[in-house]
C-alpha cells in the first residue's frame, strides 16, 4: 500500500515539458516501489501471485538512425566540432608530407649546405605551426563534442525520468525497479559514451583515413594499390565482431539490469533481510546475475544456466581482444609488405626515400584509424543498444494519458471543488489479471462534506475504490464523477491537488520535515501557517522538541521518526494541500494504542469541512461515519450508518465477530441486535 509516494510524482509529470524540468528537483524522487495501494487487490491471491515470473522490461528495437536521432538538438555544436576535425586532420596530415621534404634535402647531393639548412629550417617551421593549429583545434573539438555529449544525454535522462515519472500504475506493478536505475544508469553512461567519444572518434578514424589515402595516392599510386587491398580485407573482416558485440552489449546490460533489481530489492529491505537470516540468500540471489569467479575451476567463467555479466562480460572481452589482434596484427602486417614493397621502387628510382618515409607514416595512420574506426564501432553498437532500451521508456504512452487524444476539447479544471463524489455502475479488473474483476457493478453517493467507511475483507475492493477515484486506473466500466464532472474529463493535476491521501505506510523522503511536509504543494505556505497544520495533525511538539525542528532530517523512507510520526506528518502534508476530499487508507491499523489516539485526534480534525473516504478493517474506527459501506465479493454488501447494519448486514454482523478485541458500544449494540 505504498501509492502516496507515486500520488504527486506523477502529478507534478503530467504537465510539464521536457526544457522545464528541474534536475534537482526531481534527484530525489523515488521511481518505483514493487506495490500500490491495492496491491493485495492487484495481485490476488498468494498462489496466483507467484506462479508466474515478472515480466522484463521491454526495449524497442534499435537503429543506428534512430540512435542518430537522439543527438538532433545538439546537431548545430557537433557540425562545428566535425568542422574543426577536417580542419585540424589535414593540418595533422600534411606534416609527413612537408617533413618529406626535410629528409630528401638531406640526401639531395645537388644541394650546397646553406640551401640544406634553409629548407630544413623553413620546413620545420611549418611542421611546428601545423602541429599548434592541429593541437588547438583539436583541443576545441574534444571540449565542443563532450559538451554536445553531456548535453544530450542529460537531456535523454530528463526525458526518460519525465516519462517514468508520468506513467500509470499499471507500469511500476509490472516493472522492476532496478532495470528501470539501470536504463537512467548505465545505459545513459554507455550512451554518452557513443555519443561524445564513439561517433566522434569513428568520425575522426574515417575522415584520417581518407585524407591519408588521398595523399599515399599522392605519393605512390602502385604502393597505394596494394596497401589498401590488406587495409579493406581487415575492415570488413571487424563488421561481424562488431554486430556481435552489440547484441553481448545488450544481453549484458539486460543481465545486469536483473542484478540490480535484486540488490535494490534486498537493500531496500535490510530489517526484513535480516531478521530472517537471509543474507546469504540475498547474496546467492545476486550473485546468480553477477556470476561467482571463485566458483569455476578455470580462470574463465564456468558454464552456467544462468545467464550473468561475469561469463557474458568475459564473452565481451574476447570479442574486443579478437577486434584489436586483427586490427594492429593485420595493420602492421600490411605496414611492413608496404615498406618491403615501397623499398623495392626506392632502389628503382620509383619514388624518394623521404616519399617512402612520408608513406609509411600514412599507412601506420590508416592502419591506426582503422583500428579506430573499428574499435569506436563497437562502443557505438554498444550505444545503439543501450538507446533502444532507453527509447522504449520515453516512448511509452501511459495507459492514463495527462491529456485528451482530441487537442481541441480541452480537459477541465474546475477552480473550486465541493466534493460531492459518485460511482455509477463501476467494474474494474486489473491490466495484469483482466479476467478477474475486482469490483462489479459499484455504485456509491458520497454526498459533500460527510464521511464514508469502506469495511470488508481484504481483497474486497476497498483500496481499488480509493485508486480508481485518483486516476490511478481507470475504471473497465462505468463513471466517476465529482461534482458532477467526470474524472476523466478533468485535468490530472487539477484532480490529485484536491485529493489528500493518507496510507497505513505513508511514504517519507529522506529530505527535512519542512521539505516533506510542503512536498507537492504549490503555492507559499508561512512558517505560522505550517505550525497552525501540524498542531491540528498534533505533530508540532514532536517536531518542536527535536533540535533542528522542522529543519531536522527525516532519514532514507523516513527512517528515524516512529510511526504513528509518520501518519501525523503524512496528515499534516495532505492538510496543506488544501484538498477538498481526503481518502484514509487503513490509517491507524499499524499503530500502538497510544499512537492511535494522537492519530485518531489529527484525523477528526482533517475530516471537518471535507469529504473523507475511510478505508479501516478496525470497525471501532469508523462507527461515527455518516455512511458505511460494507463490501462482499467484490460489491457493496449493504450501506448504512453503525446501528443501521447491525440489523440489516450479515456481513457487518460477521465482520464484528471475528473482531478480536471490541470496544464496549460495540459489544453492547451488537448483543442487543443479535
Amino acid at each position: 500500500m505504498n501509492s502516496q509516494r507515486h500520488t504527486k510524482t506523477i502529478d507534478e509529470a503530467t504537465d510539464i515539458e521536457l526544457g522545464d524540468v528541474d534536475p534537482i528537483s526531481l534527484k530525489d524522487i523515488p521511481l518505483k516501489d514493487n506495490t500500490t495501494a491495492a496491491s493485495t487487490e492487484a495481485t490476488g491471491s498468494g498462489s496466483d501471485a507467484g506462479s508466474k515470473e515478472e515480466p522484463q522490461l521491454e526495449s524497442t528495437p534499435p537503429t543506428f538512425f534512430q540512435f542518430l536521432l537522439l543527438a538532433k538538438p545538439e546537431l548545430p555544436l557537433l557540425l562545428f566540432s566535425f568542422a574543426l576535425l577536417i580542419v585540424a586532420d589535414i593540418s595533422n596530415q600534411l606534416l609527413p608530407i612537408i617533413i618529406a621534404r626535410a629528409y630528401n634535402a638531406l640526401v639531395d647531393p645537388l644541394l650546397d649546405p646553406s640551401d640544406r639548412t634553409h629548407e630544413i629550417n623553413f620546413t620545420m617551421m611549418l611542421v611546428f605551426i601545423l602541429t599548434l593549429v592541429g593541437a588547438v583545434l583539436g583541443w576545441f573539438r574534444l571540449c565542443i563534442q563532450g559538451l554536445a555529449g553531456e548535453r544530450v544525454v542529460a537531456r535523454l535522462r530528463l526525458g526518460m525520468y519525465k516519462s517514468v515519472l508520468s506513467q500509470d500504475m499499471s507500469f511500476y506493478d509490472e516493472t522492476k525497479s532496478g532495470e528501470v536505475v539501470s536504463r537512467l544508469g548505465s545505459d545513459a553512461t554507455l550512451l554518452q559514451g557513443s555519443l561524445s567519444s564513439g561517433i566522434p572518434e569513428l568520425l575522426s578514424g574515417v575522415v584520417r583515413a581518407i585524407i591519408c589515402i588521398i595523399l599515399m595516392f599522392y605519393l605512390s599510386a602502385k604502393l597505394t594499390g596494394m596497401t589498401l587491398g590488406g587495409v579493406f580485407v581487415i575492415f570488413f573482416l571487424s563488421f561481424p565482431l562488431g554486430k556481435c558485440l552489440k547484441t553481448l552489449s545488450r544481453l549484458y546490460q539486460n543481465t545486469l539490469g536483473e542484478a540490480q533489481t535484486r540488490s535494490t530489492e534486498a537493500l531496500g529491505s535490510p530489517r526484513t533481510v535480516q531478521s530472517f537470516v537471509a543474507e546469504e540468500k540475498e547474496l546467492n540471489r545476486y550473485a546468480e546475475k553477477i556470476g561467482d569467479p571463485d566458483k569455476s575451476k578455470n580462470w574463465w567463467p564456468a558454464a552456467s544456466d544462468e545467464r550473468n555479466t561475469y561469463e557474458i562480460g568475459f564473452k565481451k572481452v574476447m570479442v574486443n581482444s579478437s577486434f584489436y589482434t586483427l586490427i594492429f596484427g593485420g595493420g602492421f602486417f600490411f605496414l611492413y609488405l608496404s615498406l618491403w614493397y615501397g623499398f623495392h621502387l626506392v632502389n628503382n628510382g620509383e619514388l624518394s626515400i623521404g616519399d617512402l618515409t612520408a608513406f609509411q607514416s600514412y599507412v601506420f595512420q590508416v592502419s591506426f584509424s582503422v583500428g579506430q574506426v573499428a574499435g569506436n564501432l563497437a562502443r557505438v553498437y554498444e550505444g545503439i543498444g543501450a538507446s533502444g532500451r532507453m527509447l522504449y521508456l520515453m516512448n511509452r504512452e501511459p495507459a492514463i494519458p495527462s491529456k485528451r487524444e482530441d487537442d481541441d476539447v480541452p480537459l477541465e479544471e474546475p477552480e473550486h471543488m465541493d466534493g460531492r463524489i459518485e460511482f455509477k455502475n463501476v467494474s474494474f479488473a486489473y491490466p495484469s489479471r483482466p479476467n478477474s474483476k475486482v469490483l462489479r457493478d459499484f455504485s456509491l453517493v458520497i454526498p459533500q462534506n460527510t464521511t464514508a467507511a469502506l469495511v470488508g475483507s481484504s481483497g474486497a475492493g476497498k483500496s481499488t475504490i480509493v485508486s480508481l477515484l485518483q486516476r490511478f486506473y481507470d475504471a473497465t466500466s462505468g463513471s466517476i464523477t465529482i461534482d458532477g464532472h467526470e474524472i476523466t474529463d478533468l485535468k490530472l493535476a487539477c484532480l490529485r491537488h484536491n485529493i489528500g491521501y493518507v496510507e497505513q505506510e505513508p511514504q517519507l523522503f529522506g529530505f527535512t520535515v519542512r521539505e516533506n511536509l510542503l512536498y507537492g504543494v504549490t503555492r507559499e505556505v508561512s512558517q505560522e501557517e505550517l505550525e497552525r497544520v501540524c498542531r491540528d495533525a498534533n505533530a508540532h511538539d514532536f517536531i518542536d522538541s527535536w533540535p533542528e525542528k522542522y529543519e531536522t532530517f527525516v532519514g532514507e523512507k523516513g527512517v528515524k521518526v516512529s510511526g504513528g510520526q509518520k501518519q501525523r506528518l503524512a496528515i499534516a502534508r495532505a492538510l496543506l494541500t488544501d484538498c477538498r476530499i481526503l481518502l484514509l487508507d487503513e490509517a491507524t491499523s499499524a499503530l500502538d494504542s497510544e499512537s492511535e489516539a494522537l492519530v485518531q485526534q489529527a484525523i477528526d480534525k482533517a475530516m471537518q469541512n471535507r469529504t473523507v473516504i475511510i478505508v479501516a478493517h478496525r470497525l471501532s474506527t469508523v462507527m461515527q461515519a455518516d455512511q458505511i459501506v460494507v463490501m462482499d465479493d467484490h460489491q457493496i454488501e449493504g450501506t448504512g450508518t453503525h446501528e443501521e447494519l447491525i440489523q440489516s448486514s450479515k456481513k457487518y454482523q460477521d465482520l464484528i465477530r471475528r473482531q478480536s478485541v471490541m470496544i464496549k458500544p460495540i459489544t453492547e449494540s451488537f448483543s442487543k441486535a443479535v
